[in-house]
């Protein structure tokens, strides 16, 4: 039942979000009818853009889970893990955990380029692959940086509201349901994490965006406190910001988005070491349940 509700919020707002994006894009317009496909990568349409993603993950991640955690218990904040104190030692282990997963996730997301879907998926992989070439194209626009002000306001658009509004939604309401409904912690975290993966609708990306969704729920799990998970989740989008705005004036040669490759060993090194991570911070946590608060 409470699964129904936290859906019924989430389309309430994703139909909100559409009828005010809608909105937005014909009285910029000036209400003639448009491509929204081509108006998606219209450099013009950049500031609109930008509203436009930010005002996504508040409308339909996190105002919903908001409504639900008021909705499931008399104690919200609490229920959702933001009363949780975490000790400087467990933010460190998180912070290490994120950095040192980017070769692995960059692996995992090589091997989900390489797959290929043969016979009579050949046009449903064809359909995939263009659109992630859109979708590639509007990243770039959005993450088109001109002075330090530009980039800021694609680190809070990007790494900030995504961070706070899906972890909201996925490991703060969605991850709580889908445990107690399964009664298995490892069922519930994988489940979310597929979940959140599948709803970013970018295919080619499924299974980086699915380790990732592992590593945040196991760090909602063990320490309890959804700002850990938050903060995670900033640091991961918040280096791919940050990495381009430097490609961007020259500072590093490698585009981000483009096609370097991270080799097997470091790769497989990096995933190694985020399993060491991880069962580092369970121990951690397990240990110090009521650690010096952090915050």
């Amino acid at each position: 039942m409470q699964v129904l509700i936290l859906i019924a919020l989430t389309i309430a707002g994703f139909m909100l979000y559409f009828l005010l994006s809608m909105l937005l894009l014909f009285s910029h317009a000036g209400f003639q009818l448009i491509d929204t496909q081509q108006a998606l990568t219209d450099p013009r349409m950049l500031g609109l853009l930008k509203l436009l993603q930010s005002l996504s993950s508040i409308m339909i991640f996190l105002l919903p889970a908001l409504a639900f955690a008021w909705i499931a218990d008399t104690k919200p904040i609490h229920w959702m893990g933001l009363r949780q104190s975490f000790s400087l030692t467990q933010l460190a282990a998180v912070l290490a955990l994120m950095v040192a997963s980017l070769p692995f996730i960059g692996l995992t997301g090589q091997w989900n380029e390489q797959v290929h879907l043969g016979g009579r998926l050949h046009e449903l992989e064809t359909w995939i692959r263009n659109t992630e070439k859109l979708a590639e194209q509007q990243t770039r626009l959005l993450l088109t940086t001109h002075n330090a002000g530009d980039y800021l306001v694609n680190l809070l658009m990007v790494a900030v509201l995504p961070g706070i509004c899906e972890e909201a939604f996925f490991r703060g309401a969605l991850q709580q349901l889908l445990i107690r409904w399964t009664g298995r912690v490892g069922a519930g975290v994988i489940l979310t994490a597929f979940i959140f993966s599948f709803l970013h609708f970018q295919f080619l990306g499924f299974l980086p965006r699915f380790i990732l969704g592992l590593m945040l729920g196991y760090v909602y799990v063990f320490t309890g406190s959804l700002w850990l998970a938050m903060i995670g989740h900033f640091v991961n989008n918040g280096v791919d910001v940050t990495l381009m705005y430097l490609y961007q004036l020259g500072w590093i040669k490698t585009d981000p988005m483009g096609d370097s490759q991270v080799t097997l060993w470091v790769g497989l090194l990096s995933g190694a070491i985020v399993i060491v991570l991880l069962i580092g911070l369970k121990r951690l946590s397990a240990r110090d349940k009521h650690p010096e608060s952090f915050f």
